[in-house]
């Protein structure tokens, strides 16, 4: 028998999201001695190459709703066959459906919320119901994304605080650690942005905010990184408000290290996060931050030393950030350096590895090992 721990990881799908950036380097970067994982997706995306690529156990089931009959029992069928010790389940249809397969089965569920209470309650009302039920009842442990959000689970949904696990986010550092501090001319100054096009990110409001600062600074550009269904109300608001000059939707980009290299400011705009994976790798490229005042976003940055913070929906404030980050090619610098130093020892990818090493091994123990004996019907 493989003596190794077998992780099955679901995700819901293999679009753009912080999910999905994290998961390669998770199943690349455990201990292959002791630990086995095996990523299966219910919806196919453009990041599957990404996937490949690194040459990742992958099987992509192409459903097209998590709660087609067939997707528990297929899951069902492979956790058995390939023996898993652990199911890992990332985003709301793969949370529901492995933690389903996982109480048919006997398997321990781990699931990552990748974002805060609010996020999953935005979704429609199916979703969210069975969210909150699954993750109450079913779920042996739910991993937060950093350090308070566990609080918001505990308070707004019930969790017992007993089964709440705390790994910061992390990402493959070194392309990002990589980058020269700085930005070489003739770049003109550059504002970018990365993630979906969705109403979480609020780019209606960084746009509203790009007005007020190319109206002090002219020269400055503004990049967003991503794809969503608001790309052509986000391009025609930037029309209307006659900035489009100046703004570049890039659409879908796999060269993160590259953008972020002629990056002089990153920012992100959001009304709310977990723990935003493209500002962890803006600070490990040493590029300033501003960011709104939310989640996990306040343990990244202390205001004032790696970055800024401020007030979410607030877009004078934004502005004006943005304006003082522009301002002084010195301070760009200092703080691109602190924030590089911090994200590299706080939310490095040894611990992030570390973290779920220890709880794969935890709940594999706890459950004696015991492999699959029945096949969810």
């Amino acid at each position: 028998m493989n003596d190794r721990i077998r992780v099955l990881h679901i995700v819901e799908t293999l679009w753009l999201g912080g999910a999905q950036r994290l998961l390669p380097g998770l199943v690349a970067n455990l201990d292959p001695q002791r630990f086995e994982g095996h990523i299966v997706a219910l919806h196919d995306g453009p990041l599957r190459q990404e996937f490949e690529s690194a040459r990742l156990p992958l099987t992509v089931l192409g459903v097209q709703r998590f709660y087609e009959p067939r997707v528990v029992s297929t899951i069902g069928q492979l956790a058995c066959v390939w023996q898993a010790d652990v199911i890992h389940t990332h985003l709301t249809g793969a949370d529901i459906v492995g933690r389903i397969v996982g109480a048919a089965s006997g398997i321990p569920v781990i699931s990552t919320m990748h974002n805060v209470p609010r996020d999953y309650d935005q979704q429609k009302w199916h979703r969210r119901a069975l969210q909150r039920l699954t993750a109450r009842t079913l779920a042996s442990r739910l991993v937060m994304v950093a350090p308070g959000i566990g609080e918001e689970y505990v308070r707004q949904w019930g969790i017992p605080a007993s089964r709440i696990v705390t790994i910061n986010n992390s990402v493959p550092m070194a392309p990002y650690l990589a980058i020269a501090e700085g930005v070489a001319d003739p770049i003109p100054p550059t504002v970018t942005t990365i993630g979906r096009l969705s109403e979480q990110k609020a780019y209606h409001l960084l746009l509203a905010a790009a007005r007020l600062v190319l109206d002090k600074r002219p020269e400055t550009r503004f990049r967003v990184v991503g794809e969503g269904r608001l790309e052509a109300a986000l391009r025609q608001q930037a029309q209307d408000l006659g900035i489009a000059h100046a703004v570049s939707f890039d659409g879908l980009r796999h060269d993160i290290p590259a953008i972020l290299a002629e990056t002089h400011v990153f920012v992100l705009s959001s009304l709310w996060e977990g723990l935003p994976v493209t500002a962890v790798e803006a600070m490990a490229a040493a590029r300033p931050v501003v960011l709104t005042d939310v989640g996990g976003c306040r343990d990244l940055v202390t205001p004032g030393v790696e970055g800024w913070l401020v007030p979410p929906g607030d877009v004078e404030a934004l502005a004006a950030a943005l304006l003082e980050a522009l301002a002084d090619p010195e301070r760009q610098r200092l703080y691109g350096r602190r924030g590089r130093e911090k994200v590299r020892r706080a939310f490095g990818l040894e611990q992030y590895i570390r973290g779920h090493e220890q709880l794969y091994e935890a709940l594999a123990v706890a459950r004696g090992r015991t492999r699959v004996a029945r096949l969810p019907r």
